[in-house]
């Protein structure tokens, strides 16, 4: 079989030439499924020589057209030839059978502003901000205290990352304190332990999740903006650097908060595997025994798998935050900090989506696969650099310090 493709206006037409059998359906489906990756979602097959579709053929058309419904595309058969059109026809398909190729419109994007050619801006709410609600300034090597430790509630407009653990033991107990994330009131927990697999509490009903708190950066709030990316031309991937910087130019401010969902070509970044709660002392320990309490990504990680990550991101010489920001070198003077929870790919419609519609589906499939505290690796030798995005969505809103508790 030979596959051909011709754009006309937003639809990517494939032509088909030889036999859709099953001989050829599983090479059909992955060119196709890699297409939808790449995020183009209206997809025609001109099957004017498509000789033969058997069975086998008619579900991979079948997977094709379903995963495209999933983010809102469309597919359709154009020229079909009498066997092909008969064989559709005779097995409910007939739906997919197009007359004549539809008008190639730009998609109908609302308050869209391209920035380069590889971003698109779409405003979303030009009021909104996350508004600090609450800051905890424990850091290493203190050893842990009383007046280190706090409950926090996350309601649907919390945001927050940290160290804490969700249980309602005694607080003062942090042997179990490890990283989380919260996005909209959902949170994702990774229990500090080598190898294991990150938990999550789901805001649902009248159940609001609660953490004991060592450290957090918590908001509350709104999103001001959305930026869809891919990467630049001749580039596989878009760094978190340039996503942070996007973020600061366009929500006009010297700190921000950044929600990235998106396919990654790797993460760098570190996991906190012990408990800073089982400390004996102020003193952090140093090489090799840091091994025993944090473990840094060895090479880029979880490559094709989707990320969503939440952090803050600045510029700013000192507010009520950056203590707890860290230098993001690929960018001189960004500081940041941000953690990333890993899920098993799954494609993402175009143009603007809805946040918290668009978070649950990766909270109510597939379970995370891990959560990291991401960084980025300078080091002269060996140095990893920064996580790398391919292609997704990063929504932004700067942040209003009114509120800062400690």
């Amino acid at each position: 079989m030979q596959l051909t493709e011709k754009i006309s206006g937003k639809y990517l037409i494939i032509k088909s030439k030889g036999r859709l059998d099953a001989n050829w359906s599983e090479y059909f489906n992955d060119y196709f499924f890699d297409l939808i990756r790449q995020g183009k979602h209206y997809l025609i097959v001109d099957a004017a020589e498509m000789e033969f579709l058997s069975s086998a053929g008619i579900r991979s058309l079948l997977r094709i057209a379903k995963e495209l419904q999933k983010v809102k595309g469309s597919f359709g058969i154009f020229q079909a030839t009498e066997f092909v059109a008969k064989t559709l026809e005779m097995t409910g398909f007939k739906s997919w059978l197009l007359d004549i190729l539809p008008e190639s419109e730009d998609g109908g994007a609302v308050s869209e502003r391209p920035q380069k050619p590889h971003l698109a801006y779409y405003e979303i709410n030009q009021k909104a901000v996350l508004e600090l609600s609450a800051v905890t300034h424990w850091k290493f090597p203190e050893k842990p205290d009383k007046k280190s430790i706090g409950r926090l509630s996350f309601g649907a407009e919390s945001f927050a990352l940290g160290i804490g653990r969700p249980d309602d033991h005694n607080a003062d107990a942090f042997g179990a304190a490890g990283e989380f994330l919260v996005v909209g009131g959902q949170v994702i927990f990774q229990p500090p332990e080598l190898k294991s697999k990150p938990d999550f509490l789901l805001s649902e009903g009248d159940f609001v999740p609660e953490l004991n708190i060592l450290q957090t950066l918590a908001f509350a709030g709104g999103m001001r903006g959305l930026i869809r990316f891919n990467p630049p031309e001749g580039a596989t991937k878009i760094g978190l650097s340039e996503l942070a910087e996007e973020a600061l130019v366009l929500s006009g401010a010297t700190t921000a908060a950044i929600l990235i969902l998106a396919e990654t070509d790797g993460l760098v970044g570190a996991q906190l595997i012990n408990s800073p709660g089982n400390l004996k002392e102020n003193d952090w320990p140093e090489f090799p025994q840091i091994r025993e309490w944090l473990t840094f990504s060895g090479e880029r990680a979880f490559a094709a798998r989707q990320v969503l990550a939440f952090g803050v991101v600045s510029r700013a010489a000192e507010n009520p935050v950056t203590s707890l920001l860290h230098p993001l070198p690929s960018s001189k003077g960004l500081k940041g900090h941000i953690h990333g929870a890993v899920f098993p790919y799954q494609p993402l419609q175009n143009g603007v989506i809805e946040l918290k519609q668009s978070i649950m589906k990766f909270l109510n499939g597939p379970p995370p696969l891990a959560l990291l505290h991401l960084i980025d690796d300078d080091r002269e030798a060996g140095g990893l650099g920064e996580s790398g995005f391919v292609r997704g969505a990063c929504w932004f809103s700067p942040i209003n310090f009114r509120e800062a508790i400690s």
